[in-house]
C-alpha cells in the first residue's frame, strides 16, 4: 500500500513537471514567434528580402508611383508652361492690334497714352481688327456677342480755366452702348450723339468684348486643345484731368473643353497613349493604398497578439 501511494505520487509529480514543461515550450516557442514577426515588420524591405527571399512588392510599387507621378507633375508643368505663354502672347498681340500706336511694351500701369481729342476718337475706332491667329469674336446661336461701350462722367458741368471759374456735379453716370463688333465703320455715323464726349466731364470709357480662341500649340505636346474665351476689356482712364488719358488693355481668359473637334495622325494617337498612362497610375496609386492598408492592420493584429500575451 505505501508502494502504491509512493508510485502514484511519483506518477502525479511526474505528469506535473511534463505539464509545466510543455506549457513553458509552448509560450516559449509562441514568444519567440511573436519576436520572430515584431522584428520581420519593422525590417527594412533588403533586410525582409535577405531573410526570408521575399519579393519587396511594396517597395517596388512605391518607387514605380514616385516614378510615374513625378512624371505626370513634368508633363503637367510642360503644358501648363503652355498656357501660361499662350496667354500672354494673346495679351501682347491684343494690345498690339487694339492699341492704335503701341510701341510693345507697357509704361507703368497703363499701355498707352494720348494726349488730344483726336488720337482718343481714333483709339476708340480702332478696335475693329482680328489677329492672324484662330481667333473670332464669341457668338451666342450664331449671333456675335455684343461690343459693349460705357463712359463714366459727371452728370453736370462748366469748367472755365481762363477764368478761373467751374461748376461741377460730384454725382457720376454710366451710360452704355451695345454694338455688333463685325460692323465698326458705322459706330460714329449711328451714334454721333453718344460720341460727342464732354472731356472735362467724362471720367472713364470703357469698351469690352468677347472673342473666341483655340489653343493649338498643345495638340504637339500631346495634349487636346482647349477653347478660350477671352473678355477683352479696354479703358481709357481720364481721372485725373490732366491732358493725358492713359489706355489700359486687360483681358480675362476662360478655358472649356472644345465642343466639336477632331484629330489625326500620330497627336491623337499619343493622346490615347497618355490616357491609358493616366490610367495605369490610377491602378498603382490604388495597389500602393491596398497594400498600406495591408500593413496597418498587420500591426494592428501584432498589437492584439502581444497584449493578449
Amino acid at each position: 500500500t505505501v508502494r502504491q501511494a509512493v508510485y502514484v505520487r511519483s506518477s502525479a509529480e511526474c505528469l506535473f513537471h511534463c505539464s509545466n514543461t510543455m506549457s513553458m515550450t509552448v509560450d516559449r516557442t509562441a514568444e519567440e514567434t511573436l519576436r520572430d514577426d515584431l522584428r520581420y515588420y519593422f525590417m527594412s524591405p533588403c533586410e525582409k528580402y535577405k531573410s526570408r527571399r521575399q519579393i519587396p512588392w511594396k517597395l517596388m510599387v512605391q518607387i514605380l508611383k514616385i516614378v510615374m507621378i513625378t512624371t505626370q507633375l513634368v508633363l503637367f508643368g510642360l503644358n501648363n508652361q503652355l498656357v501660361v505663354s499662350y496667354k500672354e502672347e494673346n495679351l501682347m498681340a491684343f494690345k498690339n492690334l487694339f492699341l492704335k500706336g503701341y510701341s510693345g511694351t507697357d509704361d507703368d500701369d497703363y499701355s498707352v497714352a494720348v494726349f488730344t481729342k483726336k488720337s482718343v476718337y481714333d483709339n476708340i475706332y480702332y478696335i475693329s481688327q482680328l489677329s492672324v491667329g484662330p481667333i473670332s469674336y464669341a457668338e451666342d446661336n450664331g449671333e456675335p456677342l455684343p461690343l459693349v461701350i460705357c463712359k463714366e462722367y459727371y452728370r453736370r458741368g462748366s469748367v472755365e480755366p481762363s477764368d478761373e471759374y467751374y461748376d461741377i456735379d460730384a454725382h457720376t453716370e454710366t451710360v452704355c452702348l451695345t454694338l455688333d463688333p463685325k460692323f465698326a465703320t458705322t459706330w460714329k455715323t449711328d451714334n454721333a450723339s453718344f460720341f460727342e464726349l464732354d472731356f472735362y466731364r467724362l471720367i472713364t470709357i470703357e469698351i469690352s468684348f468677347s472673342l473666341k480662341g483655340i489653343n493649338l500649340q498643345t495638340v504637339r505636346s500631346y495634349e487636346l486643345p482647349d477653347c478660350y474665351t477671352f473678355v477683352v476689356t479696354v479703358t481709357f482712364d481720364n481721372q485725373c484731368h490732366s491732358g493725358k488719358v492713359k489706355i489700359i488693355l486687360a483681358i480675362d481668359a476662360v478655358s472649356s473643353a472644345c465642343k466639336n473637334w477632331k484629330i489625326s495622325g500620330t497627336a491623337q494617337k499619343n493622346t490615347h497613349y497618355l490616357l491609358v498612362f493616366d490610367g495605369f497610375v490610377i491602378f498603382v496609386c490604388l495597389t500602393s493604398a491596398v497594400l498600406c492598408i495591408r500593413s496597418i492592420f498587420l500591426a494592428i493584429r501584432l498589437l492584439k497578439v502581444n497584449s493578449e500575451s
